[in-house]
């Protein structure tokens, strides 16, 4: 029975992530977001590549709980790995957005 609780909270996360990613490439691609420098556009290409990562490994994970009765502890750790990954992927486009905000307040107190 303790496995079909973790398989089910596992789905749940997975859910979770699905939502956060898909909302950072929807966030990603607004035009409140165009880099103006060399450094900021890098950076977006970077937060891209790591949303299409995450978003392709998200969907193999799904696909896989959802096929299968067990969760093996390999597959938890990866559902782990796979969550604190998108933890970083938040972190690193709040960074980016913060960017933003200061040159946008840089502006107004000129």
């Amino acid at each position: 029975m303790e496995n079909v609780q973790d398989k089910s909270q596992c789905l749940g996360k997975l859910e979770r992530c699905k939502n956060t990613i898909q909302h950072f490439k929807i966030r990603v691609d607004s035009y409140l977001y165009e880099p103006t420098t060399m450094a900021l556009f890098e950076t977006k290409v970077h937060l891209k590549n790591t949303i299409k990562k995450l978003s392709e490994v998200n969907k193999s994970l799904l696909e896989y709980l959802k096929s299968t009765n067990d969760l093996l502890p390999e597959q938890y750790n990866m559902v782990n790995f796979h969550i604190r990954e998108t933890s970083e992927l938040e972190f690193d486009f709040m960074e980016y957005t913060l960017k933003f905000r200061k040159r946008i307040d840089s502006r107004q107190t000129v």
